[in-house]
C-alpha cells in the first residue's frame, strides 16, 4: 500500500535540495496520489507509475499528496538528476550492491530480479560491512565481504528515464 514519504534523501554532488517544478495531475479523484509515489507521464499528465514501460524521459516523483477528490491542476514533483539519490522499499528484501539495475514493481516499489527496463541503479552502501582493517598494520577483527540482505534500497534514477533529460535537451 502507497504511503506518504519523502523518497529524496540527497545527492551524490552535494545539492541540498531536490529539484522541484510544477506538474499537471487530473482531478484527484481519477488518480490519488501519495507523496514519494513514482510517476509517469501520460498524455500530458503525471499519474502513479503503472507498468514496466520503456522509461524515456518520463519519470518523476510526487512532492505531495493529491487526494481523493482534489481538483486537476499543477502539484509539485520531483525531477530526479544525476546524483539525486532516492530510497524506495523493494518488493522482496535483497543484498543490493553499488550499481545494481533497479526495475519497477508496483507503488512506491522496486526490484532487482524482474523487468525489461532499468529505472535506475543501487547507490547506497548503509547494510555493506565494516571498512576492512589491513592485516599488516592493525589487528581489529574481520569484518567480511558479505553485503547485508536489506529491505529498502538507495538508489538513482538513470539520466534516460527521468523527466531531467527532457528539460535539458
Amino acid at each position: 500500500m502507497a504511503s506518504n514519504k519523502v523518497a529524496w534523501v540527497g545527492n551524490l554532488d552535494g545539492a541540498c535540495e531536490p529539484l522541484v517544478i510544477l506538474g499537471l495531475f487530473q482531478a484527484g479523484a481519477t488518480a490519488a496520489i501519495k507523496r514519494g509515489e513514482i510517476l509517469e507521464l501520460s498524455g500530458g499528465n503525471w499519474i502513479p507509475l503503472d507498468a514496466d514501460q520503456s522509461m524515456a524521459g518520463v519519470i518523476a516523483i510526487a512532492n505531495e499528496e493529491i487526494k481523493s477528490g482534489d481538483r486537476a491542476g499543477y502539484y509539485g514533483i520531483i525531477i530526479p538528476r544525476p546524483g539525486d539519490i532516492f530510497e524506495f522499499e523493494l518488493a522482496a528484501a535483497s543484498a543490493v550492491a553499488v550499481g545494481t539495475a533497479l526495475y519497477w514493481s508496483t507503488s512506491q516499489k522496486l526490484t532487482v530480479t524482474a523487468g525489461t527496463n532499468v529505472v535506475g541503479r543501487g547507490v547506497g552502501q548503509e547494510h555493506y560491512p565494516q571498512h576492512q582493517g589491513h592485516l599488516a598494520d592493525d589487528a581489529s577483527g574481520d569484518a567480511g565481504t558479505t553485503v547485508r540482505t536489506t529491505s529498502y534500497v538507495r538508489m538513482t534514477f538513470t539520466k534516460a528515464a527521468s523527466y531531467y533529460a527532457v528539460l535539458v535537451q
